[in-house]
């Protein structure tokens, strides 16, 4: 297993004392048995047999790592906070230096409570976070919330002022009440910095909080306060969903994408800008100092035997393979040469990319908050949006308004999250 990383790493977050950000997909140090990898712009959480790690940690707590419990089923972070779901099932949140567990009602009927939720507060504030000692113990054993009939948590997002759990049966809670949906149970739950996204088990997208930059995918620069069905998805069964800062990607069964929100670098993969070439992040003149290795290794679609070649041999390969390098992705057969070329700024409804050939079809979406990676099923992954960072992992800080290939093979599973990237796949996959 090989696990490399690309973009901001002014905390160490990808390597410990590198350089502050890596352009290139770079291996991350000992990983073994990395399976989950959850990412805030300072600091990154490494799921491995061995239970949770934290590297990069802007106000490094060396406690921090010893309080992440080895059977704790899942961690989500934003830079000021993190949430995970115990063993107990339970939401545990991590915010200025302690854990707090949060309760959350279950049968509370009157909708009327959602007045709460907006932009600003999408969920839990400080003071609707219950301690858990004694007292708060003594006084929920009055009330007959025992252990025993808590609300089981199977996931959780969170944001510095906004945060959304998804229970064992289906429900999504939010400001410490169910949201009132009339729908199938939910899956799956996605977090923005101002909006929410979830996803039913009949493959309906809903969405709620601000709209306006488009995030919402209701065709409306508005606010909404409950979850509510993107219409233009409908009769369209979508498979998974992915929530960037600001724009939002779904993922239908026959393997298209649908993206909208803010496309300001990119991000939703169509052209953000008339002049592609002339993008102000572009003229910025990096001087790559990711770590070279001593040689470089390629696995190919998991092939277990590792092929070592030299870099002047490497290179050349290398702008065969990735023509993006020299000039861009113009010449690649995969992509569909008719595709619409209108630039876009905000995407108010689910609009399909059609970046690629009919015949090549996505079977991963990942966003970070102003970046995007997709990943078709011959196994390449391509990037595009914000790159100022070295996000993209294509060897510089130039943002890319449509998907660039990136130079990552064998790659198994990808993860995104503020302005980093991480890939994990069969062997050293950066090329």
């Amino acid at each position: 297993m090989a696990v490399v990383a690309c973009g901001l790493n002014v905390n160490g977050q990808i390597i410990p004392e590198g350089p502050p950000l890596l352009c290139c997909p770079t291996p991350v140090g000992t990983k073994e048995g990395v399976c989950e990898v959850h990412i805030a712009c300072s600091h990154i959480l490494w799921k491995t047999g061995a239970g949770w790690k934290i590297t990069g940690y802007r106000n490094h707590d060396h406690n921090l790592e010893r309080e992440m419990k080895h059977g704790w089923k899942q961690i989500s972070a934003s830079e000021k906070r993190i949430a995970a779901i115990n063993n107990d099932g339970a939401v545990v949140l991590r915010e200025k230096g302690r854990w707090r567990e949060l309760y959350f009602q279950r049968d509370v009927e009157d909708s009327s409570v959602m007045t709460a939720v907006d932009s600003g507060n999408l969920g839990p504030s400080v003071q609707q976070v219950i301690d858990e000692d004694s007292h708060h113990l003594a006084e929920r054993n009055c009330l007959g919330h025992h252990s025993k009939s808590r609300t089981k948590f199977s996931s959780v997002c969170v944001e510095d002022n906004s945060l959304i759990a998804l229970d064992e049966d289906g429900k999504t809670y939010s400001s410490g009440v169910p949201l009132p949906y009339g729908g199938n149970r939910i899956r799956a739950v996605q977090l923005g910095k101002e909006h929410c996204l979830a996803l039913t088990t009949d493959g309906v997208v809903l969405t709620w909080g601000s709209g306006m930059r488009g995030q919402l995918g209701n065709g409306e620069l508005c606010q909404t306060d409950r979850p509510e069905p993107v219409e233009s998805l409908q009769g369209i069964t979508i498979s998974s969903i992915a929530c960037g800062g600001w724009h939002c990607v779904a993922l239908s069964t026959s393997g298209d994408a649908y993206a909208w929100g803010w496309n300001e670098s990119g991000q939703l993969g169509f052209p953000a800008k008339e002049n592609q070439e002339a993008s102000i992040l572009g003229t910025f003149i990096h001087s790559c100092q990711c770590p070279k290795p001593a040689h470089k290794t390629n696995m190919l679609h998991g092939d277990s035997k590792a092929v070592e070649t030299s870099a002047d041999v490497q290179s050349r390969e290398d702008q065969k393979a990735y023509p993006h390098r020299t000039e861009s992705c113009k010449t690649d057969a995969r992509i569909n040469m008719g595709r619409a070329k209108d630039v876009v700024n905000v995407q108010t409804s689910p609009r399909l990319l059609d970046f690629w050939n009919e015949d090549m079809a996505i079977i991963d979406v990942k966003c970070g908050d102003r970046h995007t990676l997709y990943q078709l099923e011959d196994g390449s992954v391509w990037s595009s949006g914000m790159n100022k960072y070295g996000q993209l992992g294509l060897g510089d800080t130039a943002e890319r308004n449509e998907p660039c290939l990136t130079p990552v093979t064998g790659v198994t599973a990808m993860y995104a999250g503020g302005w980093i990237s991480v890939f994990i796949g069969t062997g050293s996959s950066a090329r």
